[in-house]
């Protein structure tokens, strides 16, 4: 699944940035949640918009912090099948590592694609979550976060897919790196 121990490191700090701006709309998240179960239990006045702004931030959080989390070996993965099947075939791994990567540019590329036309609606159409009025919260940034989380991830699907087809076949990682 991995690369050595080299790595592209602008695109590096671009995961890691996407990763801190994930971190902070958890906290952003913790703050809003907060200060609406304190306004709901102190006040008889709850925060309006938190249930929207945290169903957004969610799924932003998600897609900020995928790459960076693949990038650094913590994506979700079947360690159970890949363990044991490294025990008997150590070969083998380096090609399920293909496969898996293989899926993964797939799967990313197909949700880019069908990303950008929902990106091209909330802005033509002016999507908003929330109550007109009371609060309202703009789509289109959290679909913006979307392709840009979706497009880093597939760049590192694709980083790697390289990195572990010059291993498959021999050749030097150092100079896809150099």
């Amino acid at each position: 699944m991995g690369t050595g121990k080299r790595r592209a490191p602008v695109f590096g700090i671009f995961t890691y940035s996407l990763n801190v701006l994930g971190t902070l709309g958890i906290l952003a998240m913790v703050f809003a949640v907060n200060l609406d179960v304190f306004g709901r239990a102190l006040f008889n006045s709850p925060l309006p918009g938190v249930p929207e702004f945290v169903g957004l931030a969610i799924v932003a959080i998600v897609w900020a912090q995928a790459a960076d989390t693949l990038r650094n070996h913590r994506f979700i993965r079947s360690d159970v099948l890949v363990n044991r099947v490294a025990k008997r075939y150590p070969g083998a791994v380096l090609f399920m590592d293909v496969i898996f990567n293989l899926n993964g540019l797939a799967m990313t590329g197909v949700i880019f694609y069908f990303s950008l036309p929902l990106l091209q609606q909330s802005i033509d159409r002016g999507f908003y979550r929330g109550t007109q009025g009371i609060f309202t919260i703009p789509v289109w940034p959290v679909k913006v976060i979307i392709l840009i989380g979706c497009a880093a991830l597939f760049m590192q699907f694709l980083l790697f897919l390289v990195s572990n087809l010059k291993k498959l076949f021999g050749k030097s990682e150092s100079a896809f790196w150099n």
